[in-house]
């Protein structure tokens, strides 16, 4: 009968560690694979942040980046390309925009593109006279441009001449994809490069605002206009200047971009010159229409021994004229200076 009773109380003892241990086991995998799981979500939660905010950009993401950013632009075409008040080539001419210049574009009409322009003028032009390419502003793509400083320049073919691909004004700006001995190889729209001789352009750097110069820098440009055709809304010497394209397309040559017209050109200069006595070369000086003194119709640039230089309307071109003219000395409104 012991032995009995003791081999039950150890067969019981073996049964409950079987029990126990299989238990034990059950528990221990379903921890595992817990633990197995849980590891995984946060490996999986690290992946996704990693993802999320340190996986490299590709070029491809750059690129579209660059696309989108041009997407609503496009790029002048012609020499000199006129903005009109309404898409009608009998409505008011406003402004003009040169080759290679980037534009807004806002509305499209049959042959038409409304556009605002970087004077800041909205107006329609010709549909043919733009590119929605716009490869060729892309300033992210370059690291120079060249800016045209002479009244006017050709682009070549080739270094040093061949065919003429384009006749360019005065500020317009082309990016620079090489240097030939005094020529630059420069990007044209359309895909095109060609070259265009170093003189009488500056190289700035792409995305860099052109260098301001001096006041006699500034008067040097203004007399290379003499003689050139009146034209209301023109911006160059290739078809004609009204007086606040002058001083406009001038001044920003030399490193002072300024408002497009003549009355918001006074506005917008807050450094004013107390009367005639204190005038120097190169300062701006604003008339009215009459001698009331109202309003801001006309501006000229001061050219130093009483003489101002100007767009002249009556005259049809631009005139070096002195200021104690009695027309002109009783409507001066204000004189003020952009260079010191």
């Amino acid at each position: 009968m012991k032995r009995i009773f003791v081999n039950r109380v150890v067969m019981r003892r073996i049964l409950l560690f079987f029990v126990i241990t299989g238990v034990f086991g059950v528990f221990a995998c379903g921890c595992r694979q817990l633990s197995q799981e849980a590891n995984t979500d946060i490996s999986n939660g690290d992946d996704r942040a990693k993802n999320e905010t340190t996986k490299p950009r590709s070029s491809d993401e750059g690129v579209l980046d660059i696309e989108n950013k041009y997407k609503d632009k496009a790029v002048v075409l012609d020499t000199v390309v006129d903005i009109f008040r309404e898409p009608d080539i009998n409505s008011e001419r406003v402004t003009q925009a040169i080759f290679n210049q980037k534009v807004d574009v806002i509305e499209e009409k049959g042959t038409w593109t409304k556009v605002k322009v970087v004077d800041g003028y909205i107006g329609w032009l010709k549909s043919k006279f733009v590119d929605r390419d716009c490869t060729s502003i892309m300033e992210e793509k370059y690291t120079d441009r060249a800016v045209v400083t002479g009244k006017t320049k050709k682009v070549y073919s080739s270094a040093g001449g061949g065919v003429t691909l384009k006749d360019v004004v005065m500020g317009t700006e082309l990016f620079i994809r090489g240097k030939k001995d005094r020529y630059y190889e420069v990007v044209l729209p359309g895909g095109l490069t060609g070259w265009i001789d170093t003189k009488d352009t500056i190289r700035v750097p792409s995305g860099s605002l052109v260098p301001t110069t001096s006041a006699q820098d500034f008067m040097a440009t203004v007399n290379k206009f003499k003689g050139t055709p009146y034209l209301w809304g023109g911006v160059s010497s290739w078809e004609g200047v009204d007086c606040s394209g002058l001083v406009y397309i001038c001044s920003r040559i030399n490193g002072v971009d300024l408002p497009r017209d003549a009355d918001m050109q006074f506005e917008f200069i807050q450094n004013e010159i107390g009367g005639t006595a204190e005038l120097k070369v190169g300062d701006l000086i604003f008339f009215s229409s009459n001698e009331e003194l109202k309003d801001v119709s006309h501006v000229g640039v001061y050219a130093g021994d009483g003489k101002f230089v100007h767009a002249s309307k009556s005259k049809g071109i631009v005139i070096e004229t002195g200021l104690d003219t009695e027309y002109y000395f009783k409507r001066l409104k204000g004189i003020k200076r952009i260079f010191e």
